[in-house]
């Protein structure tokens, strides 16, 4: 199927999963936003100011969990350790060449530490929503069986599409 004919349609379904294999429950994911870090640089040769960005580091990464309810995974992920987090999707796409439908799958990996939680408003008849909030130190992207971003914050990690772009950083400072 070439790419150029596929139009991604919708995400049909997702599960979330917590340390491999327990169901998060019904939830909304807000996956985070990534703001790369960097400097503004001046001076000879350059004019005015250009800002770049300092490989791999990137601001926060917050990530936040919807639930529907209140519940014991929830209050769970509440525990100051590092909770290993997945969350598995189905993307159905239509391919306008063939007239064809597929799907791709998408998994995304996450290692992170609370930092807010807010809980429901009490309210009869009616589904209340809680939240909970991760900082994350890790962040994996599988597209089909393929990595395309992985960020490890510890371990300094930054892969684009199969480019570990601080391979030779880790070399340098021993951590290989």
């Amino acid at each position: 199927m070439s790419d150029i004919n596929v139009l991604p349609e919708r995400i049909v379904g997702y599960r979330a999963y917590q340390d491999g294999g327990e169901l998060l429950g019904v939830v909304d994911v807000e996956l985070p936003k990534i703001s790369l870090q960097g400097e503004t640089i001046k001076g000879a040769g350059i004019l005015g100011e250009m800002e770049t960005p300092t490989i791999g580091y990137t601001k926060g990464l917050k990530l936040k969990i919807n639930f529907r309810t209140t519940n014991s995974p929830m209050i769970n992920l509440m525990e100051c350790v590092g909770h290993n987090l997945e969350f598995r999707e189905a993307v159905q796409k239509y391919d306008t060449s063939t007239g064809r439908r597929s799907y791709d799958q998408i998994r995304i990996v996450v290692r992170g530490f609370p930092s807010e939680m807010e809980l429901e408003k009490l309210e009869s008849n009616g589904a209340n929503s809680s939240s909970i909030e991760l900082n994350l130190v890790y962040l994996k992207y599988v597209f089909n069986d393929t990595t395309t971003l992985e960020i490890d914050k510890i371990n300094y990690k930054y892969v684009v599409n199969g480019n570990d772009t601080l391979s030779k950083v880790r070399d340098i400072l021993g951590l290989l």
